[in-house]
């Protein structure tokens, strides 16, 4: 027992420190921190095309805020997938998340903040906000194919939150974020759909739930785990979240 919390603590300890942006030095420029900032937080796989393309959707629909793109997993190929999908040390490298987000504000305060977060870096990004310090707040989550449980208590999360948060949903990715999360779990340890499955199962205000179809992702390429990260189905759906100071951006996108 020992040994295994030993081995527990030592993974904890190397997903943390594997926490960081990763290049994307001219979406960072002072210029951009200005306009506001959007990080992006990657899957259990990591930075890779799926987050690049989300960045590449925000950019061509006009969003010239930072976006970096956050590292939050250990970074050790096939071990790194696996630790990844487990609570183990979320908590703490959502805090440095948080931290981050603070130190930016710290320097440009009143800009707009938001947390972009895809498959496990949905859970993240839920985790990010319930990290951030007692009054303050960003300006809102938005959850791509989420693996988050869908009875997950959004309530802190929330408390930290201005406008809301949009959950985009995917009744078709149920290999990933309906069997496989069943067996080996969401990020948050629950074993069972997830809400980028079928959305979360209970109402809040201010949260919106859309659900993905065959007609908003066909020009996208693809109705996979990765529809919903396509530079096209971003720049049309998800940016106006992102580019809009009031939630939601336009009636006919909110979807609840």
């Amino acid at each position: 027992m020992q040994r295994l919390l030993w081995m527990m603590w030592v993974a904890g300890l190397l997903l943390t420190a594997g926490c960081g942006v990763s290049g994307g030095g001219k979406y960072l420029t002072d210029t951009h921190k200005e306009n506001g900032l959007v990080v992006i937080l990657p899957g259990i796989e990591g930075e890779g095309i799926y987050n690049h393309n989300i960045r590449k959707g925000l950019v061509s629909a006009g969003c010239y805020r930072a976006i970096p793109i956050y590292n939050w997993g250990l970074p050790i190929p096939g071990l790194g997938l696996v630790i990844n999908q487990t609570p183990l040390g979320k908590k703490e490298a959502a805090k440095k998340i948080a931290n981050m987000i603070e130190s930016y504000q710290d320097n440009y305060p009143g800009r707009p903040v938001y947390l972009v977060g895809h498959s496990g870096g949905g859970g993240m990004a839920v985790f990010a906000a319930e990290g951030l310090s007692p009054g303050r707040k960003i300006d809102g989550l938005i959850l791509l194919s989420a693996s988050i449980s869908s009875n997950y208590n959004l309530s802190k999360a929330l408390s930290h939150c201005r406008g809301g948060l949009v959950n985009f949903y995917n009744p078709e990715d149920s290999a990933l974020l309906g069997l496989g999360t069943a067996i080996m779990g969401n990020v948050d340890g629950g074993h069972g759909p997830s809400a980028g499955l079928r959305g979360f199962s209970r109402a809040y205000r201010n949260v919106w739930q859309i659900q993905l179809t065959p007609q908003m992702t066909r020009k996208s390429g693809g109705f996979a785990h990765d529809a919903a990260t396509r530079p096209t189905f971003v720049s049309r759906y998800v940016a106006p979240w992102v580019l809009s100071s009031r939630w939601p951006p336009n009636p006919a996108l909110a979807g609840r």
